[in-house]
């Protein structure tokens, strides 16, 4: 693997060779990605993979005759398997994506703004995994609050804060549910869990603290209301006063209103003047 300074050298994975220049068009205002080679299905992939040894591969989902997915089997054989971006046309995807581990997911026809995300994801990704293997930790293990030490959906540990487009895996066994951050309307800590307030009366708790989620849900969207709820300011619609130290905060979708007190009350008026 390549010093941090070095171009991260990348490959691109797709049957249809207009998908590939258009994603190679894009990547060109981002010299720090090194595409090294193109490949136009998983057997062709798993040989320029062999031979160039890329850090990451930009790969298609629906290829013939086999999919994107068939390559990851042969991946996990690797000593030091390079990270997935998965691009394809269909958002239908991205759960079974995330559940692979994959660095990032990218719908086509790729948008640039979102493209400097990925591009900073693997910056990064590249600096976790040097971290990581300075540390030499065990393979599957796991951190302090039971989760593995570092993972790469959406809402991963690697330290990415989230953009209001991307999507956020929460889990609502025996199924998962994938949301964007910006229809979520508001995260409440319920001890060492938090509760997602999600469009009607849907609600997920999650394994997780509420810091976790201050550090990873944009910091353009919400505001964190006292120390046991964020709220995304621009979903609320409207507050009602009870008393002098109660109020309720309506949120937009949301069928219940969310009870506040006064200090959390200044705290969002002074982000939400129409209030």
């Amino acid at each position: 693997m390549g010093g941090e300074t070095d171009p991260i050298r990348a490959i691109l994975v797709d049957d249809e060779r207009l998908m590939r220049q258009h994603l190679r068009r894009h990547l060109q205002d981002h010299p720090f990605i090194n595409i090294v080679g193109e490949a136009d299905s998983v057997a062709t992939a798993w040989e320029l993979i062999a031979q160039e040894k890329p850090e990451v591969v930009f790969l298609d989902v629906q290829m013939s005759p086999e999919d994107g997915f068939a390559l990851l089997p042969l991946l996990e054989e690797m000593t030091s398997p390079p990270s997935v971006v998965f691009v394809t046309a269909f958002d239908e995807y991205a759960i079974r994506a995330f559940e692979t581990n994959a660095l990032d997911y990218l719908t086509k026809p790729v948008n640039p703004e979102r493209l400097k995300l990925t591009v900073e994801r693997i910056r990064q990704d590249r600096v976790l995994r040097r971290v990581i293997g300075a540390s030499q930790p065990m393979p599957g293990s796991m951190a302090s609050d039971g989760h593995p030490a570092s993972t790469a959906d959406g809402s991963a540990d690697a330290g990415l804060r989230l953009g209001p487009e991307d999507l956020v895996m929460l889990s609502e066994k025996p199924a998962i549910r994938m949301t964007r951050s910006r229809e979520i309307r508001a995260v409440e800590s319920q001890g060492n869990y938090t509760l997602f307030y999600l469009e009607g009366v849907t609600t997920v708790l999650m394994n997780r603290p509420l810091r976790h989620w201050e550090e990873r849900l944009p910091e353009e969207l919400f505001l964190k209301a006292s120390r046991s709820l964020l709220v995304n300011a621009g979903m609320i619609n409207r507050v009602v006063k009870l008393t002098r130290d109660e109020y309720e905060l309506h949120l937009r979708g949301l069928s219940k209103p969310i009870p506040v007190g006064r200090l959390a009350m200044q705290r969002i008026r002074e982000r939400v003047s129409n209030l």
